[in-house]
This record gives C-alpha cells, sequence and structure tokens, in this order.
C-alpha cells in the first residue's frame, strides 16, 4: 500500500484534538470530534488492506498493529488503580477492563451512561471507539462480500447507518455515539474514498483536499452539546457529518505537496506516526494523576504545573508504549497465543488487586466504600431501550399477576434513588409501577405535565407520585398538571425530598473515620427550615388535590443520619439515597399506597 503523508497529517490532527478536549483545553470542547476523524480513515484503510482470498493474514495484520499496545495499556491501568484508587473505584476499572479485553467496551459504556458523564470513574473510557473499530474490522469479509454483488448494498448500508444515527439521536443519544451500526456511516464514507480511487483518478485539484483540512481543524471549535437530542446540536449530528465529510474530502483530493513538506505538517505527520500509541496512554494518565475518591472522573487540573506535568507523562508513556509495544510487536509471529495470556492476565490480575484490597482495607471503610453499588440500574435499564425505544415509561414491577391498581412514578433522579423500593412495596400490595424513562419529567427542557397526563391515561394509571430533589420541582409545572387532572378516579400524590447534605455523604463518613473529622450535623427543624418555600406552595393549593407524605421522619428521629447503626451509609453521594437508606421510606409507601386505596374505595 503506498504510503500517504496526507493520512498521517489527518492521524496528527484527530489525535491532538482529542488529547485536547481530554485535557479541558479553552476552545476544544468539540475536539473528541477527532474520533470521527479516526473512523473514516479506518474505513479508507480497511478497503485498501483487505483482500478477500488472504482473510487470515488481514486479521492477523490487524491484531498484530492494535492488540500488544491496547492489551498493555488496559493492564498498565488495572495495574495503577490497584494502587492509586479506591476499592469503589477500582472495581469500576475491573468491569471496565472485562468489557475491553473483549473489545465491547463501547457497549460496557451505553449500558452506564453518557460518554460525556464522568460521574463515574472511567480511566478506560477512551476505549469504547476500540471497541467500535475492531467490531467493524469483524464485519468487513461481510461488508465486502455484500458490497461486491451490487454497489446499492453500499449506498443503502451508508444511508441506512446515517437515518438510523440521527434517528436514534432524537431518543438516545449515547446509543448513537456508542453502537457500531449507527457508526458504520462514517467507516463506508472511507471506504467510498479508497473504491473511487482505485477505479477513477482524484476527482479535482488538491487544494480541495486542503481547504477540507481547514474545515478538520475548524469544525471543533463550533459549540456543541454531546448529550443534546437532536441532530443539530447533538452528537453525533451535522456536525460529526460535516467533520466526516471533509475527512473523506481530504481523502479523495490529497494536499498539495507545498502543504505536505510545511514545518507543521511534518510535525502533525510525525504526531500521526504515534497516534495510536498516544490515544492509548492519554486517557489514563490524565484520569489516574487527577484521581481524587469520589469525584469520578476528573480531567481538568487546577493549575498550569499540573498540565505541563501530565503533558510531560503522556508524551513519555506514548513514546514508551510505542517504542517497547507497538512498533516491536508489528513483527511478532505469535499474535494468537499472546491475546488469550493477554486477557488471561488481566483478568486474573484485576480479580487479585480486588483481593488485595479487600484484605489491607478495614471492613468498616470497605462499608463506605460499597455505598457506589448499593443503588438500582439506572432508570428504566437499558434492555427496555432497545425492546421499546419510543416508551415514555417502564413497568418496574416484577411478578405481578393481576395488578388492582397502576401507579405513574414521576421525578427526577431522586426518584430514580428510591424506586427499588417503592416497586416492591408496590409489588407486595398488587400494585404496578411504572417509571418515566427520561431524567427530567415536568423540569426545564423536559417532559411537559400534558405529556405526563397523556402517559398516565396509556398505561391506565390511578395514581400519579410525584418525588423530587429540594431544588429540582417546578411549582409551574405542578400546578398545570393538578389543572390537567380532569379525572375524578386519578389521584395525585406527593413525596417530599429526601434530606440532603452539603457534603459527599461517603466521603464525610471516610474522612470522619481516618482523621475525625466532624460530621455535618442536620436535625429535622434544619430540614423543615430549608424546605419551607416548598411547604408553603402545598399548603395553597386546593384540598384534596395532591396528597402529601413526608419522607423526613423516617430519616431524622430527629438527627437526620448519614448511615446506619451497621456502619452502612444511606447516600452514594449528597442527596441520592442508596438501597439501604430507601428501604428505611418502605413504611412511608405502605401508608400512602394504602391510603390512596382506601379513597378510591369511598
Amino acid at each position: 500500500m503506498t504510503y500517504r503523508k496526507d493520512i498521517q497529517i489527518l492521524r496528527g490532527i484527530a489525535v491532538l484534538l482529542v488529547v485536547l478536549f481530554h485535557l479541558e483545553m479553552a476552545g476544544f470542547a468539540s475536539g473528541f470530534l477527532g474520533v470521527d476523524v479516526f473512523f473514516v480513515i479506518s474505513g479508507y484503510l480497511m478497503a485498501m488492506m483487505y483482500q478477500p482470498q488472504h482473510k487470515v493474514a488481514f486479521f492477523l495484520k490487524r491484531a498484530k498493529r492494535l492488540l500488544p499496545a491496547y492489551f498493555v495499556t488496559i493492564g498498565a491501568t488495572v495495574f495503577g488503580a490497584t494502587l492509586l484508587v479506591t476499592p469503589n473505584d477500582y472495581q469500576q476499572v475491573v468491569n471496565q477492563s472485562w468489557f475491553a479485553v473483549f473489545f465491547a467496551s463501547n457497549i460496557g459504556f451505553w449500558s452506564e451512561n453518557s460518554y460525556f458523564d464522568k460521574a463515574a470513574f472511567k480511566p478506560l473510557l477512551h476505549l469504547w471507539s476500540l471497541g467500535v473499530e475492531i467490531q467493524f474490522y469483524l464485519w468487513v469479509p461481510v461488508f465486502y462480500w455484500l458490497f461486491k454483488k451490487h454497489v446499492g448494498f453500499f449506498v443503502l448500508a451508508l444511508l441506512g447507518s446515517l437515518a438510523a444515527c440521527f434517528f436514534l439521536l432524537g431518543m438516545s443519544p449515547k446509543t448513537s455515539f456508542f453502537w457500531m451500526p449507527m457508526r458504520l456511516w462514517q467507516f463506508l464514507l472511507g471506504v467510498g474514498c479508497c473504491y473511487y480511487l482505485q477505479h477513477r483518478p482524484a476527482p479535482g485539484s488538491p487544494w480541495w483536499g486542503a481547504a477540507a483540512l481547514l474545515a478538520i481543524v475548524a469544525i471543533p471549535f463550533a459549540p456543541l452539546n454531546g448529550e443534546a437530542m437532536n441532530a443539530w446540536h447533538g452528537h453525533p449530528g451535522v456536525n460529526a457529518l460535516a467533520i466526516s465529510l471533509a475527512t473523506s474530502a481530504t481523502l479523495l483530493y490529497g494536499l498539495p505537496k507545498i502543504v505536505q513538506s510545511h514545518a507543521v505538517a511534518t510535525l502533525l505527520e510525525r504526531l500521526g506516526g504515534y497516534s495510536y500509541s498516544i490515544y492509548l496512554a492519554h486517557f489514563p494518565v490524565i484520569v489516574l494523576f487527577l484521581y481524587q475518591p469520589f469525584h469520578g472522573t476528573v480531567t481538568h487540573s487546577a493549575t498550569l504545573q499540573d498540565t505541563g506535568l501530565l503533558i510531560a507523562l503522556i508524551v513519555a508513556m506514548s513514546f514508551l508504549l510505542y517504542c517497547c509495544v507497538e512498533r516491536p510487536f508489528r513483527h511478532t509471529e505469535r499474535i494468537a497465543y499472546y491475546w488469550p495470556a493477554a486477557v488471561g492476565v488481566i483478568l486474573l490480575g484485576g480479580a487479585l488487586g480486588s483481593q488485595l484490597q479487600t484484605r489491607l482495607i478495614p471492613s468498616n471503610e470497605m462499608k463506605i466504600y460499597q455505598a457506589w453499588f448499593d443503588r438500582d440500574v439506572y432508570r428504566c435499564g437499558k434492555i427496555n431501550r432497545l425492546l421499546d425505544p419510543l416508551a415514555k415509561s417502564c413497568e418496574i414491577t416484577e411478578n405481578i399477576q393481576s395488578a388492582r391498581h397502576r401507579v405513574l412514578l414521576v421525578g427526577n433522579s431522586h426518584a430514580d434513588s428510591i424506586k427499588a423500593t417503592f416497586s416492591q412495596v408496590a409489588a407486595a400490595q398488587h400494585t404496578a409501577v411504572y417509571f418515566m424513562v427520561e431524567n427530567n419529567p415536568m423540569m426545564k427542557g423536559g417532559m411537559s405535565p400534558q405529556r405526563i397526563m397523556q402517559e398516565a391515561r396509556l398505561r391506565q394509571a390511578d395514581t400519579i407520585v410525584l418525588h423530587y430533589s429540594p431544588e429540582g420541582l417546578d411549582f409551574a409545572a405542578v400546578s398545570q398538571l393538578l389543572a390537567l387532572n380532569q379525572a375524578p378516579s386519578l389521584k395525585l400524590a406527593f413525596l417530599m425530598p429526601v434530606p440532603v447534605w452539603r457534603d459527599h455523604v461517603p466521603m464525610a463518613l471516610l474522612a470522619h473515620e481516618k482523621t475525625g473529622k466532624p460530621l455535618e450535623q442536620q436535625a429535622l427543624r434544619d430540614y423543615l427550615a430549608a424546605n419551607q418555600p416548598l411547604s408553603n406552595y402545598l399548603s395553597q393549593l386546593p384540598s384534596g388535590a395532591l396528597q402529601v407524605y413526608a419522607t423526613a421522619p423516617s430519616l431524622c428521629q430527629p438527627v437526620c443520619a448519614m448511615q446506619t447503626a451497621g456502619g452502612q451509609p444511606l447516600y452514594f453521594d449528597s442527596g441520592h439515597l442508596t438501597l439501604t437508606g430507601s428501604a428505611l421510606l418502605a413504611p412511608v409507601f405502605q401508608r400512602m399506597l394504602a391510603e390512596l386505596d382506601a379513597g378510591r374505595q369511598k
């Protein structure tokens, strides 16, 4: 295959964009678009290299190119995490390594939350793109056979993938972001460029390629909300399409010799040669260097000194990975044996690290660390999104043969944290519970009261239960919901907010355990004072319009608790209850459902 300096330049630009984005450099908030450039390039190169009569050689060459440095990155991250992070965060690294060794990081992160969410500790987050890429490689023989039969299949696959990507962006942005079929169109753009150049000369002047290169540099500076649920502002949306088309144009037209010979281009070419090792090494270095317990994924350095040190570490680790692993293993003859060995070492190392931490850390501290995992799956779970992508709510009760009543539970993340206990109590009373898929119903930018009422009718609910954080409730939206309720048989109930804390509860408990730092104190009267505006609003509503149920007495007797008598945290952050904490509200739920049932019988 003919060496193309312009492709190396593209790689250099792409990896630079990604690294600067992860370092949170000003002006590079959309630097993640560099990955889109890599996808198009990968499609081009795969089409260039693949020969159906040499399938085995193709895959062995890809394995030699990608896997050694890939597995070393995973292993080094797991080892570093063993020494540097707390058990709750370490377990997340182990879980991520399990997905990574089977080339499914994109699926693993899709099952958690969005790429842009930093609440969880994710030093291997960047491997999602390698998961997408390797999954594409596995389908290359199928695509080749299919596209050879008729060019229409190629066009259909490209346009179908693009349409599906944009369509799902309006319902589940992270599905469009993480899933290979939704990214297939980007690889196929590269494939199309390769097929075109194999049969025709470049379509025009290389200066068109230079213009496209300028667009690649400029597009990431445009404002972009990675979690927006529309193709104009979300990702992968219009901006992803634009930078992918610009990359395709550069591949088609090439670059003028005067541009390629420029000193900046030469530097970018050199950077492109190291791009794979840089991409692999940079993110674990950033996340582990800036690690703070219970703070999730921290990528913003507080000082210029830390930023300079981070850049130096990225350069050093990338150079070592390239010189000691990536380059030497390109010529190895035993890659088939290294793969299972590497998988075994990584998985065994992760398990041993967990055991080591368990033995070295006191049991009372371990209870605090485990608070992160003491919670239910997020919202409706990911399988529900696949089975019914258009659904606005899901049933969360189980083992109900014949439901006497149906409840629609509406609220933000605070409702999510109590839904497991609520559904268990409801199931025992033969009541089905439906929960909103979206995290912000009746909040700014979220589902409207009209749509909530429609969903209640769709689910044939006889009760709507509202539960929010203290600051998350829109009083006007509640009033509007009450005004929309014209059915005497539909009851509305309001579950008061739970006590929240200034401090991150597990962090505060750990500091208290280790240093004796006093814990924040909150009594029932403090809670009532903080929620007085809400209480005033509720008291002014027409009698019987909304039945209100208190939560604080179950958690404040009269002093509000952060943990059980046995030392288990009641919160996994500053305001969201653990499963242990939400279990304390079971008597409240039982009384609520019993009273609502009695009211219907009158």
